[in-house]
This record gives C-alpha cells, structure tokens and sequence, in this order.
C-alpha cells in the first residue's frame, strides 16, 4: 500500500490492520461493545479519507490502491456487523 500515504488513509490501514486483534480482546472480555467501538472509529476514520480523497482519479496506481482500501473497509464492517448480529445495507 506505497501508494496510499495520506495521514487520513494510513488511519484507515492502522484501524483494518488491528482488525483481528480487536476481536481477540473482544471474545477475551466478553464485550462486544469493543467490536462495536472499534466499527464506529473505522467507519468515522474511512468517511474522513472518502471525503478528502477522491477515489477514482488519474493516476490508476493511486485509484486501485484506493479502491482495495474502500473494498477492504467494507469486508471489515460487514464482517464486524454481523458478528454483532447486524445487518449492513449493500448501498448508502
């Protein structure tokens, strides 16, 4: 992910790369309030990038690069929704 080096993107990378261990401590405590604190800073991290970068743009590296984190946020929300019993509208 070289081409993403915006601060609000490598937000987006640092909250996604902790996904796992979020999950861990959340079975470990019993408390799914941690998942779910984690899914509100990651959708509030990746809506702060959306609305500062554009996803498609010129330079195809920078928009591929873009659209696998935006792609990667979305996997991660739903997954995380669902193990919270939620469902995730396809569209917003």
């Amino acid at each position: 992910m070289e081409k993403l080096q915006e601060k609000e993107a490598v937000n987006v990378l640092k909250l996604l790369y902790n996904f796992n261990h979020i999950l861990e401590l959340a079975v470990e405590k019993n408390e799914p309030s941690i998942l779910a604190r984690y899914l509100i800073d990651l959708a509030g991290a990746y809506s702060v990038f959306y609305n500062e970068h554009k996803i498609i743009g010129e330079d195809k590296e920078v928009q591929n690069a873009r659209l696998f984190l935006t792609y990667s946020a979305g996997i991660v929300l739903k997954k995380g929704a669902e193990l919270l019993g939620m469902e995730i509208p396809e569209k917003m």
